[in-house]
């Protein structure tokens, strides 16, 4: 036999359901911080991100790696087109051989003319010894590394230790007052890039360690750079190399995908380079985080081997999605101002609703602009559940633009607003402050 609640029930159920409700707990709207959030300049983040260039590298042709055209009017173009009229100005690396200075010497004149503000890094090349030390050190360079990838086998065997230590030696020798050394770029992968960096160098590490002021790093993740705990994300990467090095890092080459193990290579059927775009913005706003400088490898294919460039062989081939993503966050984010030495200021924003798998930052460019990226870590772009995220702001401001850089430039404007919501899928975009 059941017993059917009776009216009386129901109502002092009623009535219990109402007493806890009223009690209930409800999270406070997060309230914008009276200071504010301290913004950094915009153009810290830009040129954190920079190009391999290989105007030395090969034996077919006068100017790079064959079949590529680094000529300085290819560069130059190619450049042009990462960059348009935003302001910005790339960093460029460059591996040398002392018997190719007096080529890349006009290069370099070349580069600079139509780019003055452009910083080299300057490193020996694979093989390279301390004979191509000083003619390296005569280029333009903001930075100076060791050996590259010196346990790595290019053909003639991976380099003694004591070698690596001379060539990082002698760098440090011939190095001027401004210019930052970093060390050898010894190969390491994930996880824990330490142990390979402390299994090359062995009891030698601390001495390696003492005539460098900044670690150097090759990063060719497995699969998404940037979803957490993974053991091969860039910020465990980093952190890795932190411990061996005990100096920052720096990122001297970085390919999203070229030895992806999900299947993801460029050399793959079905790769297209979206996902390096993806990829590739996830990275440069997580190094923005931690101030970790990145080239990626690079400018052109790497011979007739590697489909690792930003376009395929010139400047007037079609650029891949990654250039184009670039291209756009150069054009959301322009700075044509005094964007080097402003101070930047503060914004009342709060951002909420964020996973443990998305983040956001803030910068300024110099004409006042705010500019908070926000982006949502994943395997593949465009596919997982979207989260909506809640930007608030303490006082009302005059436009909001949201900016899609993976498709476009301008996705969203709201002129006059203190809270802007939108849905967030795995992707990045860029919100855009006028206070």
């Amino acid at each position: 036999m059941v017993d059917v609640p009776t009216m009386t029930d129901f109502a002092a159920l009623a009535a219990r359901v109402t007493a806890l409700e009223a009690d209930a707990v409800v999270p406070p709207e997060p309230t914008p911080p009276v200071d504010g959030v301290q913004a950094k300049r915009i153009v810290d983040l830009i040129e954190m991100f920079g190009v391999n260039t290989f105007s030395s590298m090969d034996e077919h042709n006068t100017w790079g790696s064959w079949p590529a055209n680094y000529s300085p009017d290819s560069t130059i173009a190619a450049l042009r087109y990462l960059v348009g009229d935003s302001g910005f100005t790339l960093p460029l690396r460059e591996y040398h051989y002392a018997g190719r200075f007096d080529m890349q010497k006009q290069w370099f004149a070349a580069i600079l003319d139509a780019f003055p503000e452009t910083r080299f890094t300057v490193c020996p090349g694979a093989n390279a010894s301390v004979a191509d030390v000083p003619t390296m050190m005569q280029l333009p360079h903001t930075w100076a590394e060791g050996s590259n990838e010196p346990n790595n086998d290019f053909g003639s065997g991976v380099e003694p230790f004591a070698k690596t230590l001379d060539v990082q030696h002698a760098v440090l020798m011939a190095r001027t007052v401004d210019v930052t050394i970093f060390g050898p770029s010894i190969v390491a992968g994930t996880p824990h890039p330490e142990g390979w960096v402390q299994g090359y160098c062995g009891d030698g590490l601390d001495d390696l360690n003492a005539l460098m002021n900044c670690g150097n790093g090759h990063y060719y993740p497995p699969a998404s750079p940037d979803v957490p705990g993974t053991g091969y994300s860039v910020t465990e990467y980093i952190a890795g190399l932190e411990v061996a090095y005990g100096h920052e890092i720096a990122l001297t080459e970085f390919h999203p995908t070229l030895y992806n193990s999900r299947g993801n290579k460029p050399d793959q059927p079905g790769w297209d380079g979206h996902r390096d775009a993806y990829y590739t913005l996830c990275t440069l706003l997580r190094c923005g985080k931690t101030e970790t400088r990145l080239w990626w490898y690079a400018l052109y294919d790497y011979g007739s081997v590697y489909r690792c460039g930003l376009f395929p062989q010139s400047y007037d081939k079609d650029p891949r999605p990654a250039a184009a993503a670039i291209r756009n966050l150069c054009a959301i984010c322009a700075d044509r101002g005094d964007r080097h030495s402003f101070m930047p200021g503060t914004l009342d924003v709060t951002v909420a609703g964020l996973t443990d798998a998305m983040d956001w930052d803030l910068y300024q460019a110099s004409d006042g602009r705010f500019l908070i990226p926000v982006w949502h870590a994943a395997e593949e772009p465009g596919q997982g559940e979207a989260v909506p995220v809640t930007l608030t702001f303490g006082s009302r401001k005059t436009r909001v633009t949201i900016h899609s850089p993976l498709d476009d430039v301008g996705a969203f404007d709201d002129f006059s607003t203190t809270q802007v919501v939108f849905n967030l899928e795995p992707g990045v975009v860029v919100v855009e402050v006028l206070p």
